[in-house]
């Protein structure tokens, strides 16, 4: 097509708005069912490496390095150059030796050989140090409305008074439910509470008052007769 000039115009697009956008491949059942074990297995690998860092990430070992190219570092630590990773784990002895990523930052990432029988015992002395130092105990909650009745409310009190005889930590938490809400109301028993169980624990913060909540955490303390 010519215009006036007597130069040839382009043909129109055939796509006003640009070149459609390619669609992804539509993988075949074989395919997808392939894609999902994959990535659960690598589900799989990231759980078992928390579990044995105690929930946190572990360095990639062996075939859980992702690249190709490694920098090898013996056990004793002489930096022995860049080498595939399929070569290094062919070669090694898989039964006394470890590859462990130590610098994913260096090009390209190094890697260090690890006694297996070392890290071992490192990590099973870990998982028992972990075992055996104190967990943090967890408050117990005890709810109720606003607009509860003294003899519930006394009921309420009496189980928290349980629980802080042995010596836990309790939070007392007032709701307001419905439309009538009365951040008053919440607080004449929320006193009401503080006023019962002081004498059997001793309040961790002030109060804490909130749209539609009154709420106090409470240390128990243990008392002889509770641990006989």
């Amino acid at each position: 097509m010519t215009n006036n000039s007597g130069r040839q115009s382009p043909l129109p697009s055939m796509f006003p708005g640009g070149a459609p956008k390619t669609r992804p491949p539509i993988l075949s059942g074989k395919a997808l069912l392939q894609q999902r074990i994959q990535e659960r297995i690598k589900e799989r690998i990231e759980k078992v490496r928390k579990e044995e860092s105690g929930g946190q990430e572990r360095a990639a070992r062996d075939e859980e390095i992702q690249s190709a190219i490694v920098t090898v570092i013996s056990e004793e630590g002489v930096v022995l150059g860049a080498q595939p990773l399929a070569k290094v784990l062919h070669e090694m002895d898989r039964s006394l030796y470890t590859l462990v990523l130590v610098d994913p930052q260096q090009d390209p990432p190094a890697c260090r050989m690890f006694s297996r029988k070392l890290i071992y015992e490192k990590e099973r002395l870990a998982r028992k140090q972990r075992a055996a130092a104190p967990k943090k105990p967890r408050p117990q909650t005890v709810v109720m409305s606003e607009s509860i009745g003294r003899h519930d409310l006394l009921i309420k009190i009496g189980r928290a008074r349980d629980m802080l005889a042995k010596g836990k930590r309790v939070t007392m938490m007032v709701e307001s439910k419905g439309k009538h809400r009365s951040s008053v109301k919440r607080a004449e028993v929320g006193e009401e509470i503080v006023k019962q169980l002081t004498q059997h624990a001793s309040v961790c913060a002030p109060p804490v008052l909130e749209p539609n909540t009154w709420s106090v955490t409470l240390q128990g303390k243990v008392v002889a007769s509770t641990i006989l």
